[in-house]
Formats: C-alpha cells, sequence, structure tokens
C-alpha cells in the first residue's frame, strides 16, 4: 500500500482536509479568542516548518527539486509529500 501513488494523493488531500478541520475546530472551542482559535492550525503548520528544515530539504535537493517547490509542498503536505518522494513512489 505504501508503494502506490494514490495512497499517497490521499493522504495529500487528507492533510489539506486537516489544516481546515482545524481551523474549524478552533473557532468552536475558543469562538471569543482570534489566536487560540487557530493555535490547533499554527502547530501544524509550525510542525511542518520543521519538518522543512529536518527531512524535505535535504530529499527535495537530492531530488533536484527547487527550494521554494520543496517549502511550498512541505507547508501544504508535510510528510505525505516528502515521504513517497524519499522512498520514489512519486517524482516530484
Amino acid at each position: 500500500m505504501l508503494n502506490k501513488k494514490y495512497f499517497w494523493y490521499v493522504m495529500m488531500a487528507g492533510s489539506i482536509v486537516l489544516f481546515i478541520f482545524l481551523l474549524y475546530l478552533g473557532r468552536y472551542l475558543f469562538p471569543g479568542d482570534p489566536f487560540l482559535s487557530r493555535i490547533f492550525f499554527l502547530a501544524l503548520l509550525l510542525s511542518h516548518v520543521v519538518e522543512i528544515l529536518m527531512f524535505s530539504m535535504k530529499i527535495g535537493k537530492e531530488k533536484q527539486i527547487p527550494a521554494t517547490m520543496i517549502v511550498m509542498k512541505t507547508l501544504l503536505y508535510g510528510f505525505t509529500w516528502w515521504v513517497p518522494l524519499k522512498m520514489g513512489v512519486i517524482e516530484r
């Protein structure tokens, strides 16, 4: 299953859905506080920034992918982008 492109594409779509869900979850849990309502979203975004620094930049450079694309895809998809890239399941 991990060697199938479609599995990873579904996971990438799930990453986007998770971002949207966390925005709405925060608004529901903390309706009166704009900062706290976005705390879950910001935490996920921060984890993706850490992934850029620790993993995806190195893997992307090895595959000769431009830095801007590496950053954008990691921010959007996180590990669901760079893990299949490292495994050779996807090309970009």
